[in-house]
């Protein structure tokens, strides 16, 4: 969702809300209001948490001599570049049981994680797909 309409949400709950609890306050119930401003403060940071997550993403592009990696998350840009020839793609399973496996690319000591949104059958399809192109 757009930041624009995260904002638009939030001010409709915020003004609903608020509204509700005034009135309740106005009947003498005030303790409401304080709470109410509460679950408001709560809301905005998770959903300018998650509105902040929802914007990173990353880009894979296959040369003919080149693999780059651009990682774009809500606040900056990290952009690497590996020789063709020489990168591997690696899946680690994790040490501890239920936690997600990390898939790295990279080579000479240079790695990025890529997918780490992903679930593991989505990485094992991605990891196959991977390994086809940089083979190539």
């Amino acid at each position: 969702m757009p930041w624009r309409d995260v904002v638009r949400f939030y001010a409709g709950i915020a003004i609903v809300t608020l509204g509700i609890a005034t009135a309740f306050a106005m009947k003498g119930a005030w303790l409401i209001l304080p709470f109410a401003g509460l679950e408001m403060l709560v809301l905005g940071i998770a959903l300018y948490v998650v509105a902040q997550r929802a914007a990173s993403w990353q880009e894979i592009a296959i040369d003919a001599d080149k693999i780059r990696v651009v990682d774009h998350s809500a606040k900056k840009v990290k952009k690497l570049s590996f020789q063709r020839a020489w990168v591997r793609v690696m899946l680690e399973e994790a040490a501890i049981t239920g936690h997600p496996s990390r898939l790295l690319l990279g080579s000479h000591g240079r790695h990025v994680e890529i997918g780490n949104c992903l679930n593991e059958e989505e990485k094992r399809h991605l990891v196959a797909q991977l390994r086809r192109a940089v083979e190539i």
